[in-house]
């Protein structure tokens, strides 16, 4: 990205369906579903920076 510019920023936490390209995340005001080619389609034709994060179990334990 360069410097010196602003930027824009999209943040969706849930449960991402492949298949469907969607974000379901669920709070205590209800759920949401989110598309995410719809969240991408602002940035089309821009210089983008894309990151994917995930918490998930570790494959190895070492017992202590």
């Amino acid at each position: 990205m360069a410097k010196n510019k602003d930027s824009k920023t999209v943040n969706r936490t849930g449960l991402f369906d492949m298949d469907k390209m969607t974000i379901t995340s669920e709070d205590k005001n209800g759920v949401y579903t989110f598309d995410v080619k719809s969240l991408l389609q602002d940035f089309d034709g821009s210089n983008i920076s894309l990151t994917v994060a995930s918490d998930f179990e570790p494959s190895h334990l070492v017992e202590e």
